[in-house]
């Protein structure tokens, strides 16, 4: 089915306004910030949109040296690593806990962000990881919730991402079971069927992660690039218009595969979020998700899709800070 093309005079020719990206990145990190710290307040269950994509983007904010407030920031960790706490018997076990893989990976994912050192809760969130990859080398969704919980490269990517990073000292028996784990993902991304954008984003990112030769991972990155759309974004389907959600992941994935900023389709995705921001700093991307647990308004933008809206903002406000100039040339 082809794509269908909204061409946006405003968003096609315009071109980049520099000084416009740092006042857009304070204003989603803000946002942010908001967002999760009130989710705390409501829900005592850990969450890949309100902890997990939160935390990667608060450490690449510090990283390139914007603030961000440190209690907001261990509060996420410490909320993270109770939740998880409490289950660490079920973990070790290998017997599932609610969002199974989904949840173990992006909890993985806020700890790494978090700067938390390895531990039981650690050990016993990549010892899962070590039991429940499949034969195909993948791990699998435990329900069709996409974009973020409706592919298993996903899993797979961020699995790869984090594996290692909290298996450093493990013994020889533990490293060698790592080291095979690693092996049987990488085949299984090479042989994977790519359907969607989320597929294509993590394909990448596991590669990258799994240290795959230089020119496999630039075949991957130059097919995501394929598919970016005339007004700069990219959609979730090809049938699809453009969103936030899936530009900000891929633009995230592209400068991971080492693209650089300076490349003119960089830019042109940055002008996509820009102009698409909203007022309050956040981006609101439309749900496709089938709801499986009770609506409650966390007061976010975006109404019964706020919780993908969050994840999007997460997306967006991280790759714009890895996209924008030097602080020396502002």
């Amino acid at each position: 089915m082809i794509a269908p093309m909204i061409l946006v005079p405003s968003l096609l020719f315009m071109p980049l306004d520099e000084k416009a990206i740092k006042p857009a990145i304070e204003k989603g990190l803000e946002r942010l910030q908001t967002a999760a710290t009130s989710y705390t307040k409501n829900r005592s269950c850990f969450s890949c949109h309100h902890q997990a994509m939160p935390m990667l983007t608060f450490a690449v904010a510090k990283k390139h040296g914007y603030a961000i407030d440190d209690a907001v920031m261990e509060k996420q960790r410490d909320f993270t690593l109770a939740f998880f706490k409490e289950r660490v018997k079920q973990l070790d076990e290998g017997r599932n806990i609610g969002g199974g893989s989904t949840t173990v990976v992006y909890g993985l994912i806020a700890l790494k962000a978090a700067g938390h050192p390895r531990d039981e809760v650690t050990d016993a969130l990549t010892g899962y990881l070590r039991t429940k990859q499949t034969r195909e080398g993948t791990w699998p969704s435990s329900s069709n919730r996409p974009p973020s919980q409706g592919s298993a490269l996903t899993h797979t990517g961020l699995a790869l991402d984090t594996l290692n990073h909290f298996t450093p000292d493990l013994s020889d028996e533990l490293k060698d079971k790592t080291a095979a784990v690693y092996d049987k993902a990488l085949k299984g991304l090479r042989s994977a069927t790519l359907d969607s954008t989320e597929d294509r984003v993590f394909h990448l990112w596991g590669l990258i992660s799994a240290k795959a030769d230089a020119d496999e991972v630039a075949k991957a990155r130059d097919e995501l690039l394929k598919l970016q759309r005339p007004d700069g974004g990219w959609a979730q389907l090809p049938d699809m218009a453009s969103d936030a959600y899936a530009t900000g992941s891929v633009l995230y994935a592209l400068r991971l595969a080492g693209l650089p900023a300076e490349d003119a389709r960089v830019k042109k995705a940055m002008h996509y979020l820009l102009v698409t921001q909203g007022d309050t700093g956040g981006w609101v991307v439309k749900t496709r998700a089938r709801p499986v647990q009770t609506y409650f308004d966390n007061g976010d933008p975006g109404g019964k899709s706020q919780f993908i809206s969050t994840a999007a903002t997460a997306w967006c406000i991280a790759a714009l800070i890895e996209c924008e100039p030097p602080r020396t040339q502002r």
